[in-house]
């Protein structure tokens, strides 16, 4: 498996990295949570942009990754705005989410950028370039919370994203039984096996994926995100649990 080196962290190699998210309304309480966060054992922290009260203010937005960057120091950022079609807070026209994504990478402050696969459609491609001119590397990802896709289409969505330039293939998806699990982490292992030129991030969300979160480095997966003490998906481990089990299972 490739890896995507970002300041000193090589997402890909060894042990997953370890993703915080930000789900807080005000600014006070997202630069609080930068502050907390910026000193605990984890690689990156995710802000989640759709939670934010002034999501629809670019003034607003802008600020907030400023002062996000400076508030985690050394720790990776990764800026999301998870649509509500894909499980997040609020609904964004295309050409608003268009928009958002381009305001994010002109503040020069994010490590990496989620683009939603679907949400982007065709867009996507010339997405990943503006990003990339940037010097921001994109988590591509697709969420589904009722099922999981058969194999197949687990495989070839990430696929799709690899072609489209993506650093981070990204696929959250919702098990109705063991068998759907397993059915995940064989798409992550094929993934990693047969197309491995980037690596990417796989979970199984609720309680009966959450396995998936703390196997990655067996299985193929990069990255896991971890519950601070609030969640941002069904299914997420505590932080002390995650660095345990993952420290654990090291494969050297």
């Amino acid at each position: 498996m490739s890896c995507v080196p970002v300041r000193d962290c090589r997402i890909g190699e060894g042990r997953p990295k370890v993703i915080l998210p930000i789900v807080e309304r005000t600014e006070a309480a997202i630069l609080e949570k930068a502050a907390a966060f910026s000193t605990l054992c984890a690689d990156c922290v995710e802000w989640r942009v759709d939670w934010f009260e002034g999501f629809q203010s670019p003034a607003a937005v802008a600020r907030c990754v400023q002062k996000l960057r400076v508030a985690l120091r050394d720790k990776l950022l990764l800026v999301t705005f998870r649509t509500k079609a894909e499980g997040g807070e609020q609904a964004l026209s295309q050409q608003e989410y268009l928009d958002l994504l381009g305001l994010i990478l002109d503040t020069d402050c994010t490590d990496l950028l989620d683009i939603e696969f679907f949400t982007a459609g065709a867009d996507l491609p010339a997405l990943v370039q503006d990003a990339h001119t940037a010097g921001v590397k994109v988590v591509c990802s697709s969420h589904d919370f009722h099922k999981t896709p058969p194999k197949a289409e687990l495989v070839s969505r990430m696929v799709a994203m690899q072609q489209a330039g993506a650093d981070l293939p990204k696929l959250a998806v919702m098990p109705q039984s063991r068998a759907d699990v397993l059915e995940l982490l064989s798409a992550t292992a094929e993934m990693t096996d047969h197309h491995p030129e980037t690596p990417v991030i796989t979970m199984s969300m609720g309680p009966l994926g959450a396995v998936s979160r703390l196997c990655g480095e067996a299985f193929g997966s990069a990255m896991t995100f971890a519950n601070p003490g609030t969640a941002s998906a069904p299914g997420q481990v505590g932080l002390d649990v995650v660095n345990a089990v993952l420290d654990s299972l090291r494969l050297s």
